[in-house]
C-alpha cells in the first residue's frame, strides 16, 4: 500500500531536533510523499527549500492562515506571487476562516484576506486547501466560506479544484463543500470518541471524496494522543476510516492516494 499525507506542517519547530530522522521513519511507514504546508509568510521558503531536499516525495501549499491574515500586504502578495513561479509550489493554503480565534485576528480581516486569496489562486490557476473552524455550534464560517467560494473564487481546472482540510462539520457542510467540487480532508479527528457525527457525515460522503492527512504535529489519531503526531500515522487513520466505511484499507489507500495526486497534480 502507498499513502500520502495531504496536509503536514514537518517544519514546524516540533520537529526540530529530530525532522530528518522523522522524514526517513515516514517513507518507511508506507506513506511515500507528503504535502508541507506553509501557511505564514516566514514558512513560505523554508517549505520551498524542503520540498527540494525531496523533490520526489513532497510538494508545499503556501497561503495565509486566518489566524495570520493581518500580516497579508501588498508586499507578502508580490513576494507569494514569485514564489508560485517554483515548481514545488503545488495549491494556496491553508486560507479561510477561524471564527475559534477571533482573539487572534477579527472577522473583517479574515474575510478580506480570505477573499483575496481566492482571487490569487484564481488568477494562478492553483488548487485551494480551506482552514475553516467554528466556535461550538456555530456555523457561520462555513456559510460565509461557501458564499465566498460561489461568489469571489475561479476554480482551477482539473478534477479536484480543492479541498476543505480538517473536515469535522456535518453532513451539510461536506455536501456543500462536495457541491464546489472540494475533498474532504480526513485526519485523527474522525478517530475521536466523541466525533460520531464527522464519521456519519464521511461515510455519506463516501470514500471517493476524500484524502488523508495529518495535521501534524497536531491531532494524533485515537491512541496516540497526546503525542506528537507526523505523517507515519497515516496508515493508522487509514485502517479507522476504512474499517468505519466497511472496506479493505488497500482499496481506501488506491482511492485516497490518486485523489491527492489529482488534487495537487502531482506525477
Amino acid at each position: 500500500m502507498k499513502f500520502i499525507d495531504s496536509h503536514a506542517h514537518i517544519n514546524d519547530v516540533a520537529f526540530d531536533a529530530d525532522r530528518a530522522e522523522v522524514i526517513a521513519r515516514v517513507f518507511e511507514s508506507g506513506v511515500y510523499k507528503f504535502i508541507e504546508i506553509a501557511c505564514e509568510t516566514e514558512e513560505w521558503e523554508p517549505a520551498l527549500s524542503l520540498c527540494a531536499q525531496y523533490p520526489a516525495q513532497t510538494a508545499a501549499v503556501l497561503g495565509i492562515h486566518p489566524q495570520v491574515a493581518q500580516t497579508y500586504d501588498a508586499s507578502a502578495r508580490a513576494k507569494l506571487t514569485e514564489l508560485f513561479k517554483n515548481p514545488y509550489a503545488a495549491a494556496v493554503g491553508e486560507i479561510g476562516l477561524d471564527y475559534a480565534y477571533l482573539h487572534a485576528c477579527p472577522k473583517e480581516v479574515q474575510l478580506k484576506v480570505f477573499e483575496e486569496m481566492l482571487a490569487l489562486a484564481g488568477e494562478l490557476q492553483k488548487p485551494i486547501v480551506l482552514h475553516v473552524r467554528r466556535e461550538a455550534e456555530d456555523y457561520e464560517p462555513y456559510e460565509q466560506t461557501f458564499s465566498l467560494l460561489k461568489h469571489s473564487w475561479r476554480p482551477a481546472p482539473g478534477k479536484y479544484p480543492g479541498v476543505l482540510h480538517c473536515f469535522s462539520a456535518r453532513y451539510e457542510e461536506a455536501k456543500q463543500a462536495l457541491d464546489h467540487g472540494l475533498l474532504l480532508g480526513i485526519n485523527g479527528c474522525f478517530t475521536y470518541k466523541k466525533n460520531e457525527y464527522i464519521r456519519e457525515a464521511v461515510k455519506k460522503a463516501g470514500a471517493d471524496k476524500l484524502v488523508l492527512e495529518t495535521d501534524c504535529p497536531y491531532l494524533s489519531p485515537q491512541g496516540k494522543r497526546g503525542t506528537r503526531n507526523d505523517p507515519s500515522n497515516i496508515p493508522l487513520i487509514a485502517q479507522w476510516v476504512a474499517d468505519y466505511l466497511n472496506m479493505p484499507v488497500e482499496k481506501l489507500a488506491e482511492i485516497t492516494t490518486q485523489n491527492a495526486l489529482e488534487l495537487y497534480r502531482l506525477p
